[in-house]
């Protein structure tokens, strides 16, 4: 078997459960939370006289043969085979962005169908196990649990003894609190000598002892059928004073009404997700070959990095985690790559990135008159942490003068205005502005409700302006490549503020403020202008005056979407031609400055080119980098492009920028 992917998703849910397989094969060895960290879970198959193993390591059970694997939107696909039957084993998380209940419905199946050879024996089962560490993050602790009997199935569950709910604000950690769920026809909360007996002779009778390490079993005994996993995480997000809990659980909603859902609605649920998933590779194969598995690389990830909630307000939030990056809450300049994927199949989702950036805003202690980066630290929104002051004063906050862990955010969002606790050069200005301004544009094009931008109009006038004063030639300062350092005259990041300019016009023309919306498309187009005589006729520089320089130019994209092309079809074509002729064996390097990529971008770049050979060109050594890359890890964004080795950033949200080939072609963007 062709490897496909790095890792493999196995029941994705969002940033705090997320189980991952790093082997070729499902028995190669132990299953991982998306961080690296060992969650095991195993998978057995009682079969006259023998127990085999389809899901995870053990000494103990023989291992089955895998003979295939596939990935689609939603699944993960395995096929095993031994003397007398062939397995089908399927991990399907519906995370599917057109229903936010089934989205944030925080349960997956496991669907399985066994293929006798003859007749089915008596001593048959399946079973799934899941060992304690799904409980607690870095070392052992005092595990409890139980069984739920239901309307024809049984849930166990387990949970650390002190659940330390929302306890831990770190990047790369499993949680320490939730409980954990694990249902089928048959369930137990059992220990290591129950499994071993299970696995000797097929039988569920067994011996608990409090020392041994303990496990929720359960077991179904029909030829095909379905698992569920599910968590109740009890509080999902702190919002600025309020806990709340995930969308779905909005009226008084349990774990069980969850699992009742999904069980209930099984068959309905997985017509839907197919329905999406035909849609998609019809969709994705027209984009050129191999675009289906980047699709289907990134959906689940991109989907499963963010948490759904509601406020008391009754609006959405849709709230990234920053994973393997540094671990913040809503990061607008994360949230500003993933939208291509949102925009095509539910813009309010869009919106519900952005409810809280503007909240923070018009607080107090955000006292600049460009937008705000971030809202606090996963899963705690209290106020924007990325840079907090460093130096020790009498009213720093002192966010990051250590890296101790496990970590709290302070309440920085109830602070006056004379804290004084951002260090201004440390803070990315140009960018969100463009960002805000380019997401609230894209997401009512796209048919979001136009109040969000009714609303915060005030604020969306304040960072036009900005950009109009500083955008041109911006300032030494950061962008969204923040780990690439400052740079003054960023070429890029003056695209962005000239869409940033175009999309303020568009707001404008939605909202009936129709001569403001001329005025603004005029200055767009002087903008333009003056960039364009700024950089000349060849390959636009990294920055200003760089000569034998280049970078990226992703930020190009909302021009040609929303059919302005100021930049003009002639450059991105000139460009994508360059980006391939520069392109190493893992993708284009971003620029002149390093080897290393983004992979979000390269897919942002891929449409601006209408050449679907060079559009293919592109992004064909991103799929080598996954069939390639020696890193194990989710699908990660920023990575060397000679020896395919990741950088950082894995797991993130940004990936849903691989469906910007996706958006061009749906043409829904265009206004022009």
């Amino acid at each position: 078997m062709d490897r496909i992917l790095p890792a493999y998703p196995l029941w994705i849910i969002d940033p705090l459960f997320s189980l991952w397989s790093k082997n070729d094969t499902l028995i190669g060895g132990d299953t991982m939370f998306w961080t690296g960290q060992t969650q095991r879970a195993c998978g057995f198959v009682r079969y006259n006289g023998k127990t085999y193993r389809f899901m995870g390591y053990r000494e103990d059970a023989q291992a089955l043969e895998q003979t295939n694997l596939q990935i689609s939107a939603f699944a993960t696909e395995y096929t095993f085979r031994a003397e007398e039957f062939t397995l089908k084993v399927s991990f399907v998380s519906p995370r599917l962005p057109s229903d936010l209940d089934i989205l944030s419905c925080p349960v997956c199946y496991t669907e399985y169908e066994v293929l006798p050879v003859g007749a089915l024996p008596a001593d048959f089962s399946i079973a799934i196990a899941l060992d304690e560490d799904f409980c607690y993050a870095d070392k052992k602790e005092w595990v409890v649990g139980g069984v739920i009997p239901l309307k024809g199935y049984e849930a166990a569950y387990f949970t650390r003894g002190r659940n330390l709910v929302l306890s831990d604000t770190s990047d790369c950690v499993t949680p320490d609190w939730g409980d954990f769920y694990l249902a089928g026809e048959e369930s137990w909360f059992i220990s290591e000598s129950g499994i071993n007996y299970y696995i000797a002779n097929g039988k569920t009778e067994y011996l608990r002892k409090n020392f041994e390490r303990q496990y929720v079993f359960s077991v179904n005994r029909s030829p095909k059928g379905t698992f569920l996993t599910a968590v109740d995480d009890k509080v999902s997000i702190f919002y600025f004073g309020e806990w709340l809990k995930s969308y779905y659980f909005r009226g008084g909603k349990t774990i069980i009404d969850a699992m009742n859902f999904f069980t209930r609605d099984h068959d309905v649920i997985s017509e839907k997700c197919k329905a999406f998933d035909a849609q998609l590779k019809a969709d994705c194969d027209r984009v050129g070959k191999d675009y289906y598995t980047l699709a289907c690389a990134s959906l689940r990830q991109s989907v499963g990095a963010h948490k759904l909630v509601q406020n008391a307000k009754g609006e959405l939030l849709f709230l990234s985690k920053e994973n393997n990056s540094n671990g913040c809450i809503g990061t607008v300049d994360v949230s500003y790559p993933s939208m291509p994927l949102f925009l095509l199949y539910n813009p309010e989702l869009v919106s519900a990135m952005m409810n809280g950036i503007y909240a923070f805003a018009r607080m107090p202690v955000w006292n600049y008159d460009f937008a705000p980066h971030d809202l606090g630290t996963y899963p705690w929104c209290s106020g924007q942490v990325y840079g907090t002051t460093y130096k020790d004063e009498k009213y720093g906050c002192g966010m990051y003068s250590t890296w101790a862990f496990p970590r709290t955010n302070q309440m920085l969002y109830i602070r006056p205005a004379e804290s004084n606790v951002y260090d201004f050069d440390t803070q990315m200005p140009v960018e969100e502005c463009g960002n805000m301004l380019i997401m609230t544009a894209a997401a009512i094009v796209a048919g979001a409700n136009k109040d969000i931008a009714k609303k915060n109009f005030d604020l969306l006038k304040k960072w036009v302006k900005f950009l109009e004063k500083y955008g041109l030639k911006p300032a030494n300062q950061l962008c969204t490549d923040d780990f690439a350092g400052h740079l003054a005259n960023n070429v890029n990041l003056a695209i962005k503020a000239l869409v940033g300019i175009e999309s303020f016009s568009i707001i404008c023309k939605m909202l009936g403020k129709e001569t403001l919306a001329e005025n603004y498309e005029k200055k767009a187009e002087k903008f333009a202008a003056d960039l364009k005589a700024g950089v000349g006729d060849g390959i636009m520089p990294l920055a200003y005056g760089m000569e034998n320089s280049y970078s990226i130019k992703y930020n190009i994209l909302f021009d040609k979407l929303f059919g302005f092309e100021l930049i003009g079809q002639d450059v991105c074509e000139r460009e994508t031609a360059y980006y391939i002729e520069k392109s190493n064996r893992y993708g284009v390097p971003l620029d002149t400055r390093e080897t290393y990529t983004k992979s979000d971008w390269i897919l942002w770049a891929s449409a601006l080119t209408d050449d679907k050979e060079k559009r293919e060109k592109l992004y064909q050594p991103v799929v080598r980098y996954l069939k390639e890359t020696p890193s194990r890890v989710p699908f990660c964004d920023w990575y060397q492009t000679k020896l395919g080795e990741k950088m950082h950033f894995f797991n993130r949200t940004v990936q849903g920028g691989i469906f910007a080939p996706l958006l061009k072609d749906s043409g829904k963007m265009r206004i022009k």
